[in-house]
């Protein structure tokens, strides 16, 4: 069994396979024990990333801000190259454009117009009605499909092994339950299915694990104003703060609810140590220049 321990770590990383993987997973449902160390390391191991991930995200602003100037230099010159260029490119199309006007000029015969066909100079010209005017084109306003489409590339899913582990309990031979078998339809992308196992709200009262599931199928499925509610509702959870809280400002996007957003966004930008700064930074800049 010493051997079982030793793979606990190549267990949650993904790297026991065939034979030795089902070996493992035989050992957790016969040893109590063994699955409460797995479970154990599993958290130690998640805190860890947190942390991990809350230092690299703190080095990459820490570098941002070493040099403002030298970046803000750096576009100005890259802008008024890029001017420079268009000018350039304007002026050749303008000419050519005029010479080959003049070429076509020069190449058709003169004709005179016939007398009977001038227009006398007192007659005043009939009005075309305005339904007959051609129309100018409009530029059609972003609405809420570009909304949607940049929530859906910034979601945050839950990683595969969070649902893996939701799907299967160890030490337990008994039938899946409601929430295993909505992981295991989370697992394998059936986002309807993993939702309607999950409706009742008395059953992911009590579980934090089985509503987090729920909101992010939700959000797959297109029930923005539901998965808001749920992600809302994790904001105070220790394991899946962070995640709800970036998650249900992609809902208020989705819903169209952009002061919302951008009020949210403001707030995670000014947190140095927000897991989600980098992407938070990323979305305002998205927000502002086509929004």
């Amino acid at each position: 069994m010493e051997n079982f321990y030793q793979n606990i770590e190549r267990y949650l990383l993904g790297e026991l396979a065939g034979g030795a993987l089902t070996a493992f997973e035989n050992a957790m449902q016969s040893d109590p024990a063994l699955a409460k160390s797995v479970a154990q390391h599993r958290e130690m191991m998640l805190r860890l990333d947190a942390l991990r991930l809350r230092n690299k995200v703190k080095s990459a602003t820490a570098s941002q801000r070493v040099n403002p100037t030298s970046i803000n230099t750096q576009r100005v010159f890259m802008v008024i190259a890029a001017l420079l260029v268009l000018l350039a490119a304007s002026f050749w199309f303008s000419k050519q454009f005029s010479e080959s006007r003049s070429e076509k000029a020069e190449s058709q015969p003169q004709t005179t117009q016939p007398d009977t066909l001038k227009t006398p100079p007192n007659q005043i010209p009939t009005p075309i009605p305005d339904e007959f005017q051609p129309k100018k084109p409009t530029e059609k306003p972003k609405g809420k499909p570009q909304l949607i489409a940049l929530a859906r590339e910034f979601h945050d899913q839950p990683s595969q092994t969070f649902v893996r582990d939701a799907a299967q309990q160890a030490g337990d031979t008994s039938p899946k339950t409601q929430t295993q078998r909505a992981a295991d339809a989370f697992y394998n992308q059936n986002f309807r299915l993993a939702a309607e196992l999950l409706k009742d709200d008395k059953q992911v009262m009590q579980d934090e694990g089985a509503r987090y599931i729920r909101a992010n199928a939700r959000f797959n499925i297109g029930q923005f104003s539901g998965a808001a509610k749920d992600f809302d509702a994790l904001k105070d959870s220790f394991q899946f703060r962070h995640e709800a809280r970036w998650n249900f400002l992609l809902c208020q996007i989705a819903l169209g609810n952009i002061e919302t957003a951008k009020n949210l966004l403001a707030k995670m930008v000014e947190e140095d140590d927000f897991p989600f700064r980098a992407k938070a930074l990323k979305l305002q800049g998205e927000i502002i220049l086509n929004f």
